[in-house]
């Protein structure tokens, strides 16, 4: 371990060759090689880190996300010490010192009014006495010595030259499986969106109102297809999943799907049941479906491939294989949408698998 430490990034730069030479011995042709970082070997044959990061590419994203996150607090940390410890040594004091006279000395002290004002914002916090309000006073103390410690520090970081130069990692275009999933717009468009979403979040039913208002913006461009994910445990977005399912059988799917979002994300049984009377389905045949319970299964299927795709919690969109959350701006959405159109003459790949052109949508509910 102590020799790793003292050799810094020269572990790593020693793997490439290192590879190679057991990729000679084991037979592997320099092809294979010579471009890409093998990660494992089966019966002589090499497993990339291209053909693993074809799946698993978002993951992999959001941990070097998480790790430059990691690398930008601690960077933070280590340059707010060192400004304190600046500060104070060109005032001929200790940090100690110097924080008990530009913080604790500084914070104003709490009144009474303070207390009853944040009880007013949050009356939950009321009723709980005198003790309750000793607490409070504590807390609310705190707070103001830490805010105060927060802007002290960022004086002196506006006074610096910090910078924080170690880029976020860029998204991937990850292959967001769609093949057998239903989808409205035009087969051949330049911009395919995969939407995970489950009909009984009202951030879902938000993203899809985004969605539609960019196929309304660019009529012709985009090809929308719908992935369910949601917890299992959630009894009311399986139900609806379910029965999103049997409407996608029915050629139904579309309308189903407006149907019920246009709830807001309100799914309770009867509302599930309302939807799918106005979208036209043969409830006889849905009750039918759902008693052999392959609708259920097909809805296990979506979210085992959302997993696969790196998906944590609905909604999440993906423009062309490329992530953005269903939270984001639509502005943020619409730029990105807007960038795939721009480049789609280019001839590169959409990310997505299952787009084909001579697919009308017209069998389980996907409509041109």
């Amino acid at each position: 371990m102590t020799g790793m430490k003292k050799s810094g990034r020269l572990p790593g730069l020693l793997i490439v060759p290192a590879v190679s030479l057991l990729l000679a011995a084991a037979g592997i042709g320099p092809a294979a090689a010579s471009g890409d970082e093998v990660i494992a070997v089966l019966d002589g044959a090499p497993i990339t880190l291209s053909e693993i990061e074809e799946n698993a590419a978002f993951q992999i994203y959001r941990l070097r996300g998480s790790i430059h996150s990691l690398l930008q607090r601690e960077a933070r940390e280590i340059a707010d010490r060192r400004l304190l410890e600046r500060e104070a040594a060109r005032r001929g004091l200790s940090v100690e010192a110097l924080l008990r006279e530009e913080v604790d000395g500084r914070v104003a002290p709490l009144q009474e009014s303070d207390i009853d004002a944040y009880l007013a914002e949050h009356p939950e916090e009321a009723g709980r006495g005198a003790e309750g309000r000793a607490r409070l006073r504590t807390y609310l103390e705190e707070r103001g010595r830490i805010q105060r410690r927060l802007d002290f520090v960022a004086s002196l970081r506006e006074k610096s030259d910090y910078r924080f130069l170690a880029p976020p990692p860029e998204r991937p275009r990850i292959r967001v499986a769609a093949e057998g999933a239903p989808w409205r717009g035009t087969a051949g468009a330049p911009v395919t969106i995969v939407h995970f979403a489950h009909f009984s979040s009202p951030v879902c039913a938000e993203s899809a109102g985004k969605i539609r208002r960019l196929t309304e913006e660019f009529p012709g461009k985009i090809r929308w297809v719908h992935r369910s994910f949601l917890g299992t445990r959630d009894a009311d977005a399986l139900r609806a999943a379910e029965t999103g399912e049997g409407a996608f059988r029915q050629g139904r799917f579309w309308e189903f799907h407006d149907a019920i979002f246009a709830r807001g994300g309100s799914t309770p049984a009867e509302a599930i049941r309302q939807a799918a009377r106005e979208a036209g389905l043969d409830m006889r045949r849905l009750a039918d479906e759902q008693g052999k319970g392959t609708l259920l299964t097909r809805v296990r299927e979506d979210i085992g491939l959302g997993v696969r795709a790196g998906v944590q919690a609905a909604p999440v969109i993906f423009v062309n294989g490329i992530y953005m959350s269903g939270t984001f701006p639509y502005e943020d959405l619409r730029a990105l949408v807007l960038r795939e159109i721009e480049g789609s003459q280019t001839g590169s790949e959409t990310g997505v698998q299952g787009k084909s052109p001579g697919n009308t949508g017209n069998g389980k509910g996907g409509r041109p």
